[in-house]
Formats: C-alpha cells, sequence, structure tokens
C-alpha cells in the first residue's frame, strides 16, 4: 500500500478561520482574536493534519490495512504516554470508549478477563476491552499505567486550565455564558456537514484506505488539540519576551496572540529535534520521524 502524499494547498486558506478565532479565544486568547494570527495557525493546522493522515497510512501499510482504525492513532501515540492518556479521556468523554480497539485485533477472553475487577470502569466491557488492547500492543504495562494512574503528570494541560481559570475568573456571569458557547466551538459540527474532510482533502488524491465517519471524528479531535498546542506555545513565547517572564494574566483588554509570535513558537518547535525540553520547557520527546504537534 503505497502513501498517499497529501500535500497542502492554498486554495482552502481561510475555510476555518472564524472557527479558529473562536477555539483560540476558548484556550485563553483574547476574545477579539486577530484574523491574520487565525489564518497563519489554519495554514499550519492542514500541515499538520496532512503529515497525520500521511503518518496513519504508512503504520496501515505496515499491517496490510485497508482502513484506518484506532489502532492507528495509538501507535503513533505509543512514545507519548500523556497525550495518549487525553486521547483516551477523549474517547471515554465522547461515549465511544476502546471497544472498537478490541476488535481489530486479536485480543483473548483471558487476557480482557485480567483486568475485569481493576480497571478504572469495573464492569465496564468497554473499557476492560480497552486496557486489554493497551496489554496486547505493549506488555510491559507502561501504557496501561499511562491511561489509568496519574503517574505521568500532564503539566501542559495544567497550565492550560490555570490560564483559562485566570480567565473565566476576570468574567462576569454574561461574559462566562458568551465564553462557554464559544468554547464549544469544534471541527466535529463542522464535519457532520463534511466541510472538515472537504478542506483538508481538497486538491488531493483519494486515499487508498478507508477512513470512517469515526476516524474523521477522530482527525477533528486531533485538529482541536493541536490549536491548543500552538497557542500554548504561543503563550510561551509572549511570556519569553516579556521582562521578567512573568505569568500572562488575561484581560479584556489583553492584546491577541500575534502572527509574529506563532510563527517564533513553530520554528522554535522545528528546530529543537522533536524535543520540548530545551526550548519548551517540556520532558517528553515525540517518536523519530514525526513532527507533529499533537502527538
Amino acid at each position: 500500500m503505497s502513501d498517499a502524499n497529501f500535500s497542502n494547498n492554498s486554495s482552502t486558506n481561510g475555510w476555518f478561520t472564524e472557527e479558529i478565532q473562536k477555539i483560540m479565544y476558548g484556550f485563553g486568547d483574547s476574545k477579539h482574536a486577530l484574523k491574520e494570527t487565525a489564518e497563519s495557525i489554519e495554514t499550519v493546522l492542514k500541515e499538520q493534519l496532512i503529515q497525520l493522515l500521511n503518518a496513519l497510512f504508512e503504520v496501515a501499510a505496515k499491517t496490510n490495512s485497508k482502513t484506518i482504525g484506532m489502532k492507528e492513532f495509538i501507535f503513533l501515540l505509543r512514545h507519548r504516554p500523556v497525550k495518549l492518556k487525553r486521547f483516551y479521556e477523549y474517547l471515554v468523554v465522547s461515549g465511544r470508549g476502546f471497544k472498537k480497539l478490541a476488535k481489530e485485533v486479536d485480543v483473548t477472553k483471558d487476557t480482557e478477563s485480567e483486568f475485569c475487577d481493576t480497571s478504572i470502569e469495573a464492569g465496564n466491557k468497554e473499557m476492560n476491552s480497552a486496557l486489554a488492547y493497551l496489554q496486547h500492543i505493549d506488555p510491559t504495562g507502561n501504557l496501561l499505567c499511562a491511561v489509568t494512574t496519574t503517574k505521568f503528570a500532564d503539566d501542559t494541560n495544567k497550565e492550560r486550565k490555570e490560564r483559562i481559570d485566570r480567565m473565566t475568573t476576570a468574567m462576569n456571569l454574561l461574559e462566562y455564558k458568551e465564553y462557554h458557547k464559544i468554547k464549544s466551538t469544534s471541527f466535529q459540527k463542522i464535519q457532520r456537514a463534511g466541510k472538515f474532510k472537504d478542506w483538508l482533502l481538497k486538491d488531493s488524491p483519494n486515499p487508498e484506505v478507508t477512513l470512517s465517519a469515526k476516524t474523521w471524528s477522530t482527525l477533528c479531535f486531533f485538529a482541536h488539540e493541536t490549536i491548543a498546542e500552538i497557542v500554548d506555545l504561543a503563550f510561551i513565547v509572549r511570556r519569553d519576551n516579556t521582562v521578567g517572564h512573568e505569568q500572562i494574566t488575561w484581560s479584556r483588554s489583553m492584546k491577541p496572540l500575534q502572527t509574529a509570535e506563532v510563527m517564533e513558537a513553530i520554528r522554535r518547535f522545528n528546530n529543537t529535534n522533536n524535543s520540548f525540553s530545551t526550548l519548551f520547557g517540556r520532558k517528553a520527546v515525540s517518536p523519530t520521524g514525526y513532527r507533529l504537534l499533537a502527538l
């Protein structure tokens, strides 16, 4: 199975500018996020998702799979336990669980039964299937530990929540209600009309493998996570350029994230050999060969 060789195309620029502005605000940017900054993020986002699709196709090709399922995403996340836990929590919250994962490989009943009394969802067959699948692909138990315990601290998500908490604390009731409504903006709602798929695949060859509705929904999750990462890193750039490197405090008059801050964040990310430890203060290292913000 050959790589689909997806590539970016400027003909779709601006399709999601308004939605991205709302998502930026949801992650702590100014309520009036700049259009030009959102446009630059849209360009980066599409490049990132195209790389993700090609990486998924490579994984499918190695296993001679004709479809992209949850196991391909898990395979790409296997070196990033914190991001794997985020993905696991997303699947649980979305009501899907990992039941589909267990069906994609041969997981024995004995393996599944090992977790019937110890799973985080006792008696929940979908969660037991999830844990069994993770045990199947990683007999060491590290992946199970990643999704079922707090062993791996999610410092980035903690900082993100603290930033949003500072932001919402400064709001009155009406402002918070409006913010909460805007924060619900997602690509998944857009995908129901097929726009997200059209945006990503426009001017690209038809993929040789099948991407189900659930796969597209999962790609929407990674799109949302990618924007979150870009906003996180852009705020780090701003903090580094602040006298005393003080924590950014949200206010109604806060200056919106600038295109230059986003581009500097991406430049640093691309020049750290996939390691966040030097310029962004993170400990994890991405798997060799993948330079994806959401992985």
